[in-house]
């Protein structure tokens, strides 16, 4: 016989059933996330062979994080309006119906456009997940899910890239472009069918102006540290792009203060806790361009290595990613100090994964350069049951949706802000390869100290001593 939650710490009551039907559905949702991002990446280059447009390589890139880091922080709002499940079964139709698209045309323009709607729909449903387990789970079981979401993502992009690169192979590119949405759809069906859509009651008018200044902020932040690296940073046409990204956040401030409802309330940055926490989840993320992008670098010019070598240097990463989160989730349900005592041991392990990597060379050991990179699997199985689960414990009830999706912006945008300070201490070495990628390796360091020095410094503090600001916290356990 199914049971229900206790009515004190759970927002939305389920029976067990269908609470674990709705967590396979997020599951889901999470699987094709990582799928289509990693499968693309896989699949990019033959796509745009096969169409003659290859010049619109780094272009298309852009549109795949524009639309996600925009729709990131609406999303969020819109699922507190309208309710979650609308939100994701509406936008998750969506990216079906774009991922289903995306195999079918054969010219470059529809493509590009259907890719930038995906990215957009994805990013409107992506803090879904994260904050449902908030929603219908008992304190003490949120980070054990948050790590089950976790182990999904690596799953996803894993098995993605590997399933499309297989698919594309054999010859089958269109199916290799597709397979993404069918976890999505499965996702979208069992949330559908066993989540009630609680959204706010009465008539809540619509930040339209808002939503149009964070547009234009964020499009001209993105599009500015993009094209920042190939056009050079002086180039009149990027200092516009970051003069008009300080005007539109300027505005888009007074804007939010004045809005009955806004998008994205200014009130949650004098939440100290929280801010401080949208910072620490920045920071967490800082070393992944150095990992993705420098170390496969390193690996094939400095080393003198195979690209398969530098195609392996995350296997044992991604399986410890696969397995480990969960099992670190059941241990920091059970103490409330063991999120910042966790976030500690994930910034160290980062750091203490790249000090030998600063010093990289001709004689360095691919064995020793894959255990490395390996040991930052056990600080992103941390970091990804902590850091969310910490914020959201700080947020009142009713901006766990807004809250939650600001936490995956400042995550989209660590990367984005990373990929723009590596690049540029890459360029600075010249031709000098092993001096630049050694470079980003120090900042991968220094942003993993600096986590850890505000971890010990200033979330401590608060875990030990702050009340949270909602009643489904660690502290009902």
């Amino acid at each position: 016989m199914s049971t229900q939650n206790n009515t004190s710490t759970v927002a939305i009551q389920l029976s067990d059933r269908k609470r674990i039907a709705v967590q396979a559905g997020c599951v889901c949702l999470m699987l094709s996330i990582a799928m289509l991002g990693l499968s693309f990446n896989v699949l990019q280059g033959p796509i745009l062979t096969e169409m003659n447009a290859m010049k619109y390589f780094s272009l298309l890139t852009i549109f795949a994080s524009l639309g996600l880091v925009i729709m990131t922080p609406i999303g969020g709002k819109l699922g507190d309006i309208f309710g979650r499940r609308n939100i994701v079964v509406i936008s998750g139709s969506i990216a079906v119906v774009c991922g289903l698209g995306l195999s079918l045309v054969k010219t470059i323009i529809p493509f590009m456009t259907l890719r930038l709607i995906l990215s957009a729909a994805q990013g409107a449903f992506t803090a879904a997940p994260y904050i449902i387990a908030r929603e219908i789970n008992e304190a003490k079981n949120v980070p054990k899910v948050m790590g089950i979401l976790a182990s999904s993502v690596a799953f996803g992009g894993f098995a993605g890239s590997i399933i499309a690169g297989a698919l594309a192979d054999a010859g089958l590119l269109n199916i290799a472009i597709a397979f993404p949405v069918l976890p999505l759809i499965i996702g979208i069906i069992l949330i559908a069918i066993n989540m009630p859509n609680k959204k706010r009651e009465g008539k809540t008018p619509m930040d339209v102006l808002g939503i149009v200044v964070l547009t234009l902020a964020i499009s001209s932040f993105v599009l500015s540290l993009n094209f920042g690296s190939s056009l050079g940073w002086t180039n009149p046409i990027i200092l516009l792009g970051f003069i008009a990204m300080i005007i539109f956040f300027f505005l888009l401030v007074k804007v939010e203060n004045k809005a009955v409802d806004p998008i994205i309330p200014m009130r949650l940055f004098k939440n100290r806790n929280y801010t401080t926490l949208l910072l620490v989840g920045f920071l967490a993320y800082f070393y992944m361009t150095t990992m993705n992008t420098y170390a496969p670098l390193a690996v094939q010019q400095v080393m003198n290595e195979s690209a398969t070598l530098s195609g392996i240097l995350q296997m044992p990463r991604t399986i410890i990613t696969m397995l480990l989160p969960a099992l670190v989730g059941v241990w920091v349900g059970k103490k409330r100090d063991n999120f910042w005592i966790g976030m500690a041991i994930s910034s160290i392990l980062v750091a203490v994964s790249f000090i030998p990597l600063c010093f990289i060379n001709s004689t360095t050991s691919i064995v020793l350069m894959i255990s490395l990179i390996g040991v930052t699997g056990l600080a992103e199985s941390i970091r990804g049951v902590t850091v969310t689960a910490a914020a959201q414990s700080f947020l009142d009830p009713k901006d766990i949706g807004v809250g939650t999706a600001l936490v995956n912006f400042f995550n989209s945008a660590s990367s984005l802000i990373s990929a723009a300070v590596c690049g540029a201490v890459f360029n600075a070495a010249g031709t000098n390869v092993a001096k630049g990628v050694n470079g980003t390796f120090v900042v991968a360091v220094a942003s993993s100290a600096l986590q850890f020095i505000i971890v010990v410094m200033f979330i401590r503090k608060a875990m030990r001593t702050q009340k949270p600001a909602n009643s489904n916290s660690i502290d009902a356990i």
